[in-house]
């Protein structure tokens, strides 16, 4: 057999072999545990541009991770509409991020499109009668869905 020949059907060989291999390791992943993704630059690009094509919060990809908020009141667990929740971090872009949002009906936003990183949220509860200030921490190790629930008083 040619050279030529021997040396592509090699390349075939180990490039499906590494499909193979990513296609195992990704169903094995689930959200909350332990995996880590590795980065490279085409999903950071990706992510870059559906910000600036204003999709930031809508757009998904496949690195896409999720941080669901929801707002309620200490005494009875009602949800508290119109409060803001500001999100701030540095995904693992190594960008900085910075977003908010006010709770709907149910008290509850969600931010959607984020690379994994770290995270703090900060959530305000907007009335004329109080405004309380409460903040979480939020590791997104992988592209997952997180829900933190903030309780104020």
């Amino acid at each position: 057999m040619p050279r030529f020949v021997i040396s592509q059907c090699l390349a075939i060989g180990l490039a499906t072999t590494a499909l193979m291999g990513a296609a195992v390791g990704a169903a094995g992943a689930h959200p909350g545990g332990d995996d880590t993704v590795a980065q490279d630059a085409a999903p950071c690009e990706q992510a870059r541009q559906a910000r600036q094509n204003g999709q930031g919060v809508r757009g998904t990809g496949p690195a896409a991770g999720q941080i669901d908020a929801i707002l309620v009141t200490a005494r009875n667990r009602a949800p508290i509409a119109g409060g803001e929740i500001v999100l701030t971090g540095i995904d693992a872009c190594g960008d900085n991020i910075h977003r908010h949002m006010f709770t709907g009906a149910k008290g509850q936003v969600s931010f959607r499109g984020l690379q994994p990183g770290r995270y703090q949220l900060i959530a305000y509860r907007n009335d004329s009668a109080t405004q309380s200030v409460i903040k979480a921490d939020v590791d997104l190790p992988t592209p997952s869905l997180k829900t933190i629930q903030f309780t104020a008083d």
